[in-house]
């Protein structure tokens, strides 16, 4: 308990620490969000009563407390570009609460992809004896992460998409009307996004197993009559999966963090599009807070992983 009550702790300091700086980069930004909604034709009353209303007049400090206050409320702000309706901006909160599930999913599916394969392409790439079968996975592994994320989203549209048929390239369909399909639709994107980790897991899993192969308790057991499986699958891997768990770790934050390119690509309404068309209009309140949620939950991802990691390794120090 006091390894994670001290793992708790400095959560909450880097967390603190994040909403500080991001708030601040958004604040010596040159512009004026005013002038942004408004427009320069505004009149000088106009101007004044928007700045007033969006606390813009107050002092540095004050306006962190009051925009942190309302973040541990679920208050972002508003959006200077989306609107409610005519007369009123549209709440940040509700316009990330829309896009937020399509990144989550998209995270979620791919981890999924990443476990379920590359575990046992792992064990078999690193207990097998075949040369040829080594040389395979090594060339397939170096072909998925060498190409890039935009240009192996194209192939798995062309490949599944045109010539299989098995879904729609750009038929994206909500949650909200059709859930059965917008998991078949989510399966190609995962994919996509899976493909490149997968190569990487199950290598840094192979390399992990040939390590621990040479490892004397290793020639302990094969002494003892044990043969090749039961050594590897009763011994080598249990310890084999302890730096992979931080690496899958890695590869969760990543991925948690959103795939911008993936989801421009596959024309999914996440986080990774809502970014982009905000950073292009200046829309300050949706970046700072996609840009608080992307930093948090790479910090959150990786407590988890060091809570996971002492208890799959004990010997790590309190």
């Amino acid at each position: 308990m006091k390894y994670i009550a001290k793992k708790l702790i400095t959560l909450i300091l880097t967390l603190f620490l994040i909403s500080v700086l991001v708030f601040l980069i958004f604040q010596v930004i040159p512009g004026d969000p005013v002038l942004s909604i408004l427009g320069t034709e505004a009149t000088e009353e106009k101007i004044e009563s928007l700045r007033e209303e969006l606390g813009l007049n107050a002092s540095l400090p004050e306006r962190y407390f009051d925009w942190l206050s309302g973040v541990m409320k679920g208050d972002l702000g508003r959006s200077y570009r989306y609107k409610e309706n005519l007369n009123e901006q549209m709440a940040v909160s509700r316009l990330v609460a829309g896009k937020l599930p399509v990144t989550l999913t998209l995270a979620g599916m791919s981890l999924l992809f990443i476990i379920v394969l590359s575990i046992p392409i792992g064990i078999l790439w690193g207990g097998t004896k075949h040369k040829w079968l080594d040389a395979l996975l090594n060339v397939l592994a170096q072909f998925s992460m060498s190409v890039p994320s935009f240009f192996l989203g194209i192939i798995v549209i062309y490949f599944f998409g045109l010539i299989m048929k098995w879904f729609t390239p750009g038929g994206y369909v909500s949650y909200k009307e059709d859930f059965s399909g917008y998991i078949q639709y989510m399966i190609f994107p995962a994919l996509t996004v899976a493909l490149p980790k997968v190569a990487m897991t199950a290598r840094f899993l192979r390399n992990s197993i040939i390590n621990q192969l040479n490892a004397d308790y290793v020639r302990t057991a094969y002494s003892k009559g044990a043969g090749r499986t039961r050594v590897l699958f009763l011994h080598v891997l249990k310890n084999a999966m302890i730096p992979v768990v931080t690496f899958i770790g890695v590869i969760a934050a990543e991925i948690a963090a959103g795939s911008i390119v993936v989801e421009q690509v596959f024309g999914l309404p996440g986080i990774g599009r809502l970014l982009v068309s905000s950073i292009s209009t200046r829309d300050y309140p949706v970046v700072q807070a996609l840009m608080l949620y992307i930093v948090s939950a790479v910090v959150i991802v990786y407590f988890l992983v060091d809570v996971l990691y002492r208890y799959i390794d004990p010997r790590v120090e309190e």
